[in-house]
């Protein structure tokens, strides 16, 4: 786990790049699905950026203001909405750089020893769970557990479109 904000600010970073880069190419297929039951690369975006719900940025913002001490997960959902079903790339790509962006900028402000120190609880629904954790925990978990994840689906469906 990283374990310092310079270390989550570079996964920021990096996960930012590689996912505007996994979608280079595909403005003309983002709704394709080499299966039914398989999320095309619209459904993998909105799932990483609202996940958990109002994303993953907002989730930290508000840890920092002390607004947020518990928070709620459910998983599997695309967190499509007919607005996101009519965006183009250029949209797309948009809500990428203001989640990055605004996620960069909130734990800019703090220190090491916040983002070690500062804990919330997790209710995680859809699995009956309820954790405590660290914000670093919520930050490594999400950019390099969770997004990393969905990365590499988002890799599958290009070399599924010889993209």
């Amino acid at each position: 786990m990283a374990t310092g904000k310079q270390e989550q600010l570079e996964s920021i970073r990096s996960v930012k790049s590689d996912l505007l880069a996994a979608l280079v190419g595909m403005d003309y297929c983002l709704d394709w699905k080499q299966d039914p039951s398989d999320w095309s690369a619209r459904e993998l975006v909105y799932h990483v950026l609202d996940t958990p719900q109002g994303g993953t940025h907002n989730l930290v913002n508000g840890i920092i203001t002390g607004e947020i001490k518990e928070y709620e997960v459910w998983s599997d959902r695309t967190n499509m909405t007919p607005e996101r079903a009519e965006y183009d790339i250029d949209r797309i790509n948009g809500d990428i750089e203001a989640f990055f962006t605004s996620l960069d900028c909130s734990i800019s402000g703090v220190s090491n020893e916040y983002l070690n120190g500062k804990k919330v609880i997790l209710h995680q629904r859809t699995r009956s769970m309820d954790h405590e954790r660290t914000l670093i925990a919520i930050l490594d978990r999400t950019l390099n557990g969770h997004m990393r994840d969905h990365l590499v689906q988002l890799q599958v469906l290009r070399e599924a479109l010889a993209i």
